[in-house]
């Protein structure tokens, strides 16, 4: 791929729509948080006034509120939550719920297909037990659709409900950790139906241009891999009087290149890092670290030697202090390569003399 080639790629990218960022919840890290039954089995365990968590029945109004009853029935259930029960044909109910005056099937539908046996779920409702209570049949789904005869509630009704519920728990009451889960299970409920992250359009420019895409990462892998060998000979050749051999390693952070670089006969692990970073408004930085820093004499020995002009004040800590990070700033589109070359070989004299020292 020619350069201009590339430059309109890139510039037709820039256009797309950026990825939508969702927040990260507890339900979402597990393999199985996104499957009908762990959905059912917490929404269960939030439903029942009694079940342990102390909110009483913030989830079951929330429901009801969802299907315009809030003032007609009580939310309390004269029961525990019934999980997969089983009807005469051997089918299965996600949730039946039972209070004074009411029963209540709840079918959860993660994904939108229905196609379960509605009419013999009912059949459970007419049991002598149920006799004189409203039957109240709900399909729980991503579309809030329910077939003739049941109520549809949508995710995004049931949430809506629960979270302006949980707000005015917050600011009633101290902390409870079960508002806290509850809240994840709200983030996670709007997670499963929320829109896709990538755009359809940026879908259809990213597998379109997938060829090229590639060529642009093999062309970075041999920008950077070049880079490091010249990196490498300019050391070396900075050392040529002392015969130094330069090792050179590559690795990313966050994606973005590290090239690190240390002596042979350095006993510890220092070494001296460029650090590529191709974040927006971020800065190539010239990293050197010391490490090994077995006592506090080493720790003031490399502040003295190591944090001179033009570098950061500041200097990172790491391993509890038996490392020190020291920071040299550039910025990507003023720094001629010759400066990151000079600054590169004069942190590792610096760092040499360090080691040859206090080794």
């Amino acid at each position: 791929m020619d350069i201009l080639a590339l430059e309109a790629l890139l510039n037709q990218m820039k256009s797309l729509p950026q990825p939508r960022k969702t927040e990260a919840n507890i339900f979402s890290s597990g393999a199985r948080g996104h499957y009908e039954n762990p959905v059912s089995d917490v929404l269960a365990f939030f439903l029942e006034p009694d079940g342990g968590h102390g909110l009483g029945p913030l989830a079951a109004e929330a429901l009801f509120s969802c299907m315009g009853l809030v003032n007609t029935f009580n939310a309390q259930l004269s029961a525990p939550p019934q999980r997969e029960v089983s009807t005469g044909r051997g089918n299965r109910i996600d949730i039946l719920l039972e209070g004074e005056d009411w029963v209540m099937i709840i079918e959860n539908k993660v994904w939108h297909l229905q196609n379960n046996p509605f009419d013999d779920y009912l059949t459970c409702l007419q049991q002598e037990a149920y006799q004189g209570k409203t039957p109240l049949c709900v399909v729980l789904s991503p579309n809030g659709c329910a077939p003739e005869g049941w109520v549809g509630v949508s995710y995004r009704q049931l949430t809506g409900a629960l979270s302006s519920r949980i707000g005015e728990a917050y600011m009633a009451s101290s902390l409870n950790k079960w508002l806290v889960i509850l809240r994840e299970y709200v983030l996670h409920l709007e997670l499963l139906v929320s829109h896709p992250a990538v755009t359809t359009e940026t879908e259809a420019f990213v597998l379109t241009n997938l060829h090229r895409i590639a060529e642009i990462e093999e062309l970075k892998k041999t920008v950077i891999k070049t880079l490091s060998g010249e990196c490498q000979r300019y050391l070396t050749e900075h050392f040529s009087d002392k015969g130094y051999e330069i090792k050179a390693r590559l690795t990313n952070w966050s994606g973005f290149p590290v090239l690190r670089f240390k002596c042979s006969h350095w006993f510890s692990p220092s070494d001296v890092v460029l650090y590529l970073n191709g974040t927006v408004d971020e800065w190539f930085e010239v990293i050197t670290y010391a490490c090994d820093l077995e006592n506090e004499q080493m720790r003031e020995r490399a502040i003295a030697m190591l944090n001179i002009e033009g570098s950061e004040e500041e200097y990172e800590e790491e391993a509890n202090g038996r490392i020190l990070g020291f920071f040299s700033c550039h910025v990507p589109q003023e720094t001629p390569k010759s400066e990151l070359l000079s600054d590169l070989a004069k942190r590792m004299t610096l760092l040499d003399n360090f080691e040859r020292e206090l080794r």
